[in-house]
This record gives C-alpha cells, structure tokens and sequence, in this order.
C-alpha cells in the first residue's frame, strides 16, 4: 500500500494544471493572464483531492472527471462565450491526454515506479525536477506538432477578421500571408494589418490617440521602412469562411493605407 502526500499531490497538480492552461491559451490563441492562469491552476489543483474519495460507479467516476476538468478552464477562459468555452475545454482535454499518454509510455519503458494507480486516478510519485523535465519534453513536442502543420497542411483558405471595439465592430477580408511578421516590440503580440476605410466604423480611427494601446511601431517592407500606428482592440475574431469555424486573436491591429485584406501571420492560425 502506497502513501499519498496531499502537499506533494496540490503542488504538482498546481503545476501540471498550469501547464496544460498555458498550452490551452497557446494553442487557441486566446487571452489569459498570469493571476488568472494561476488561479485557475489552483482550482483544477484542489479537484485532484478527489482521488482521495472511494471506488465510485463507472458513470459517476467519468462526470466527475469532466466536471473536475469543466472547473479550471471555466476559470481561465470564462463560460459566457459558450463556443469559446467548448473550444478551450476541447483542446484542455486533448492536450491532457496527450500529457497523461506520454507519462504512461514513460514509465511503461522505464524501471522505475513513478506512477501510483489509486482506483481509477493517477499520482505522480516523483521528484518535481522529473516532472519539469516530462512536463517540458511534452509541450515542445506540441509545439513541433503545430510547427509541422503549419508549415506543410496549411492550405489557402479565405477568411474574414473582425475587430470589436467597446460596442463597435469593423470586418475585412482576411489574408493569411508568411509575409507578415510584423510583432510588437513591448509586448511580443502579432500585428494584424487593416485597412483603415475598413475601420471606418470605429469612431476613434479619425483621432487615433484615443485608441487604447495607440503607439507607432517601425517597419520594413521590400519597398521601404516607416512607422505604423497600431492599437489594442478589445477581441479579435478570425473566421474561416470555408469551414465556419472562427477563434479568438491575441494580436494588435495596425493601421494602414488603401488594402482590400486584413494580413496576419498563419501563426495566428488554430492548428488543432
């Protein structure tokens, strides 16, 4: 019989939870901040006490499971967007399975004991240095994943991107383009580039200062360098015109002449 530690069981779930947040926003690029993400992680931590309760029927053990996985991304994302909400909570799931896969093949092929199975749970009977190693060989693989499907499944699709502003709204084409890599230099966000009749129906476009996050951000091009205003709108939406499928944007807008497309980066892409 195994002795399971409740510090050591909080303290790496709060980890692991945090982790799988953090790849969560990553992979559908959506916004969550640092206090959030924490708070989140600490809630989802809390639920593992649960392998502490007894053997419960089949059905019972799974709705648990789903609610005690319900709980972290309803805090991190929120639950008023339910699309969002079922988009985060889909990927969580996937990427929580493919984080429990690899630590089962590891201690499949490995002499060690570092699992413990109590029932139907799982705890991690190891140092948190092994865990930060697992933990971090899992999420690089997930990041070649989204690298290699970007770069060769990528296929050319139209899409429409629009941009909410307190009440108002402004659409444009999209065109997803290798060609931008326009990044902001404060915060390390992507740079959208609209057209500026197409943000025609935002009211503080003709006195930029007045948009938030308003500053100018340098830029090179084949034909010159200059200056770009740019902006923090409050949600970014991409749609895929020929799927219907849409996702949320952690990007900046930039303001810019006569163009008939909003150009982003792929990168800005879900490629899950």
């Amino acid at each position: 019989m195994h002795t399971i530690y409740i510090d050591v069981l909080l303290i790496l779930n709060l980890y692991v939870n945090w982790l799988l947040l953090r790849s969560t926003a990553r992979l559908t690029h959506t916004k969550l901040s640092g206090l959030r993400c924490i708070l989140a992680a600490a809630a989802g931590s809390l639920t593992s006490l649960t392998v502490l309760l007894p053997e419960m029927p089949l059905f019972l053990s799974l709705l648990i499971k789903l609610l005690t996985a319900m709980l972290p991304v309803g805090v991190a994302f929120g639950i008023r967007q339910i699309r969002r909400f079922m988009r985060c909570l889909a990927v969580f799931l996937c990427i929580s399975f493919a984080f429990a896969g690899f630590m089962l093949a590891l201690c499949t092929f490995s002499d060690t004991d570092l699992l413990i199975w109590s029932g139907s749970c799982i705890y991690l009977h190891f140092s948190l240095t092994t865990l930060i190693l697992c933990t971090a060989a899992a999420y690089f693989l997930l990041k070649i994943f989204s690298h290699v499907r970007l770069r060769f499944f990528h296929s050319d699709e139209s899409y429409e991107v629009t941009v909410r502003l307190g009440v108002h709204t402004a659409k444009q084409k999209g065109l997803a383009d290798t060609g931008n890599s326009l990044t902001d230099c404060f915060t390390g966000k992507a740079v959208i580039i609209f057209g500026k009749n197409a943000l025609s129906s935002i009211p503080e476009i003709n006195n930029p200062e007045k948009l938030p996050g308003y500053r100018l951000l340098p830029y090179t091009t084949i034909s010159g360098d200059g200056l770009l205003p740019v902006f923090r709108p409050d949600e970014i939406i991409i749609k895929s015109i020929s799927k219907g499928t849409t996702l949320s944007a952690d990007a900046l807008v930039g303001i810019a002449g006569e163009q008939n497309s909003a150009i982003f980066s792929p990168n800005l892409l879900r490629v899950l």
